[in-house]
């Protein structure tokens, strides 16, 4: 019985799984709808008549050029292509029209067409310029009306073909960039227990110790923001995109957030590197205030990796505001005992806060602000 049950959770669970790789993967919807739309393309320039029959390979082309991750991205890059082929084939007839391909001509339409390729609004379509200028210049010699048609309609021809395709079926990438903004919160996570348990220790680290903490986060974050800027643009003229506004809107308010943490984290990363290191004889925090300042981080870290689509589990913010609380108390403990300014302290303080509202949702953030412990004089 417990086998049969289990097979049938088995089964049940497949189709959930298959979802979930479809919605994070979407090349894989790309793929399938390329296909379909290449398809489709070759067997409808089957039926034009005319010279441009014979180049019916250059549909299907047009259709998987055509064929992108959002559709607004299907129509600038199909422009982009079939503007960059009439552009190179017009080169290619200009210079044909003096002499026959040979080797001043050749390389006359290759100088110029990269030169034309230059132009910023051709994107990434530049270099089908040159390509397109030798191609009506060899291999439609002997036709070049015939085969600029050919090319450029049948390509233009097929980029229709792939952008009703892509309108059929929209592609709106939300859990790519879920996954980008999990990734980020898990780095920046990862960091501030590096941070912790840096503190934790008898002794600072020395400078390279605090360098094998520190995580380059760029990379990461230039991620999410692609992944994320995707998904704003695949709401362009997309159908499904008012049924999922709400979550749309939702991720741009935690790729704003995120943004703002990361810059914190990074900012108290240098703080305490630069200053709570073995080599010196003065610390900025010392043994007084690193334990606490550890825990402070391990919680806001804690808090972070709890974040589920939109805020911190309310247990997790619990824990880190009283290790907050905590800090602030060591804090004007120490400053009442000791002349030292305590700017690194009273900024780490500031960090954890800041970080904390950048983890609630917007109407939290002003509650959260109004129940915060005050900043010691250190950090004001």
């Amino acid at each position: 019985m417990r086998d049969e049950d289990g097979g049938r959770r088995a089964i049940t669970a497949a189709p959930g799984r298959a979802r979930r790789t479809w919605a994070r993967h979407p090349r894989l919807g790309m793929a399938l709808k390329a296909a379909l739309a290449a398809s489709l393309a070759w067997a409808l320039v089957r039926v034009v008549p005319g010279p441009a029959a014979d180049y019916p390979y250059y549909a299907p082309l047009g259709a998987v050029v055509a064929t992108s991750t959002t559709l607004t991205g299907s129509v600038r890059e199909s422009a982009q292509t079939v503007t960059a082929i009439s552009l190179g084939a017009g080169v290619a007839l200009s210079v044909d029209a003096l002499a026959g391909p040979n080797l001043v001509t050749i390389a006359l339409v290759v100088a110029i067409g990269v030169l034309v390729a230059g132009w910023p609004r051709l994107g990434s379509a530049r270099s089908w310029v040159p390509t397109s200028g030798l191609f009506v210049l060899i291999i439609g010699n002997t036709n070049p009306t015939g085969y600029v048609l050919g090319y450029a309609g049948l390509t233009l021809l097929g980029a229709l073909v792939g952008l009703a395709v892509t309108a059929v079926f929209p592609p709106l990438p939300l859990a790519p960039a879920q996954a980008q903004l999990q990734l980020l919160r898990d780095t920046l996570a990862d960091q501030l227990d590096d941070l912790a348990a840096a503190l934790r220790q008898e002794s600072p680290p020395t400078a390279e110790g605090w360098e094998e903490r520190t995580r380059t986060i760029d990379p990461v974050l230039a991620g999410m923001r692609a992944a994320v800027e995707q998904s704003l643009e695949a709401q362009r003229g997309n159908r499904k995109a008012r049924r999922y506004a709400e979550d749309a809107r939702q991720q741009v308010q935690q790729a704003r957030a995120l943004e703002r943490l990361t810059l914190l984290v990074e900012e108290l990363t240098d703080a305490l590197s630069a200053t709570e290191r073995a080599e010196f004889e003065r610390v900025a925090l010392g043994p007084a205030l690193r334990p606490a300042a550890a825990r402070a981080l391990a919680a806001l870290a804690d808090a972070l990796r709890s974040v589920r689509y939109r805020t911190a589990e309310p247990e997790a913010s619990r824990a880190a505001d009283e290790a907050l609380r905590r800090l602030t108390d060591e804090v004007r403990r120490a400053r009442t005992a000791t002349q030292d300014d305590l700017f690194v302290a009273g900024s780490v303080v500031d960090a954890v806060r800041r970080g904390l509202v950048a983890l609630s949702p917007p109407d939290d953030v002003v509650a959260r602000s109004l129940e915060a412990p005050d900043p010691p004089e250190g950090a004001r």
